[in-house]
């Protein structure tokens, strides 16, 4: 087909030639190779879309164009003080969670999901005024605990239900839409339930000596952990269990006394961790331990970031050791605290803690400062270091240059 184009080309050149002038004769040749070029664009383009219909077909989606047009609505002038106008009603059940840069409201039997604008993107009537979510995958899983089923939700609206023939007692979404639901089963005093991202269930864990606490999947979806144990008079008898699915094989498998198993987990960058109420241990992507951090005093608080955990340890909540470990167990980041903390992030090494009085924030080389406010008891923070607090009946954004040293 292209030589018989150029040859087209050929005989239509020498026939110009032959009765133009040549400056004629060069335009049109121009115009030729312009003309050709068009079509082997239409062409490679056409090649292109036959190719993405065929290989990624499966994400060929409504839900991901509407993405895309996601924010067409929203004015950038108007919200320049972004998520301080969002009003919601909550009770003492209420909890809140930030998905894909929307505010997630649990609780009163909704859920409600606020963009940038304050605007209410998402209304979805639940079956449990006790219902949670968890937010931190591809897909916001909403469930409450001791009820028999999770839903499925992205931003715009309800995926899926899975129903169950035991009370669930949580569930958990990994980045690439897989997750994982702790249950039971008739014969089995604990079941864990991995799914896929189009959610089938591709492998269980099912055990009757012990129960599970927490479960994961890691962030390519090949691998799922679970945290569970067994009572022993004063100890517990823990077990962490990682199994590759995509291989059907055991990639690890330890056992251990100790405090109480409270959280596994993996970090972005297929890392793992183990949270114990009185220790952490680190591995790396491999499963091979790097680092096991004992604490010398209770576990008041921890929170998990995408670059390490921060730990909270004291013999009270009011006079506390703020902790901060990197991925690989280093520790980054250790100071002694001196009220109750009820919410704490982690933003470009800064560290945000929000007590009943205040927010203080402690910058990469330790320098406190912060900003008075009260009645609050959630916090999110962005990347540009302003602070958004959840109240009672609506937020309030506080500006990184409001902090006071």
């Amino acid at each position: 087909m292209p030589r018989r184009i150029l040859s087209h080309l050929k005989d239509k050149t020498e026939t110009m030639s032959a009765y133009l002038p040549y400056e004629n004769i060069y335009y049109e040749r121009i115009a030729d190779y312009y003309r050709l070029v068009k079509y082997g664009m239409l062409v490679v383009m056409a090649g292109f879309i036959l190719l993405v219909t065929i290989f990624c077909n499966q994400d060929l989606r409504p839900e991901n164009f509407r993405y895309l047009f996601k924010y067409i609505d929203v004015d950038p002038v108007a919200t320049s003080a972004n998520y301080k106008d969002i009003y919601y009603n909550r009770n003492e059940n209420t909890s809140f969670a930030f998905y894909k840069g929307d505010l997630a409201v649990v609780g009163d039997g909704r859920l409600n999901l606020y963009n940038i604008a304050g605007n209410n993107i998402l209304r979805e009537k639940l079956e449990s005024n006790d219902a949670v979510c968890d937010a931190e995958g591809k897909y916001l899983l909403v469930y409450a605990p001791g009820e028999n089923s999770v839903s499925v939700f992205n931003s715009f609206s309800k995926l899926y239900t899975l129903n169950y023939d035991y009370p669930v007692i949580s569930a958990h979404a990994g980045d690439n839409g897989s997750f994982a639901v702790i249950t039971r089963e008739e014969a089995y005093r604990s079941a864990v339930y991995i799914y896929n991202n189009t959610f089938k269930s591709v492998y269980t864990w099912r055990s009757n000596e012990k129960y599970a606490v927490s479960s994961a999947v890691s962030p390519n979806g090949k691998n799922a952990a679970v945290l569970s144990y067994a009572q022993a008079g004063g100890t517990y008898l823990r077990e962490l269990t990682v199994r590759n699915i995509s291989k059907d094989k055991a990639e690890l498998n330890v056992s251990s006394q100790g405090g109480l198993p409270l959280r596994v987990g993996f970090f972005a960058d297929g890392s793992l961790y183990c949270i114990y109420s009185d220790g952490i241990v680190f591995y790396d992507k491999n499963f091979d331990e790097k680092e096991e951090i004992s604490f010398t005093e209770p576990l008041q608080l921890f929170k998990i970031f995408s670059g390490g955990i921060l730990a909270i340890t004291g013999k009270t909540k009011a006079d506390s050791v703020i902790h901060y470990y990197e991925t690989d167990g280093d520790a980054k980041f250790t100071e002694s605290f001196q009220y109750s903390v009820l919410d704490a992030k982690m933003i470009d090494d800064n560290i945000y803690l929000l007590t009943d009085g205040a927010v203080y924030r402690y910058d990469e080389d330790g320098l406190a400062s912060a900003k008075a406010e009260s009645g609050a008891d959630k916090m999110f923070v962005f990347d540009d270091g302003n602070v958004m607090l959840c109240y009672d009946a609506g937020t309030k954004l506080i500006k990184k240059g409001e902090f006071e040293d």
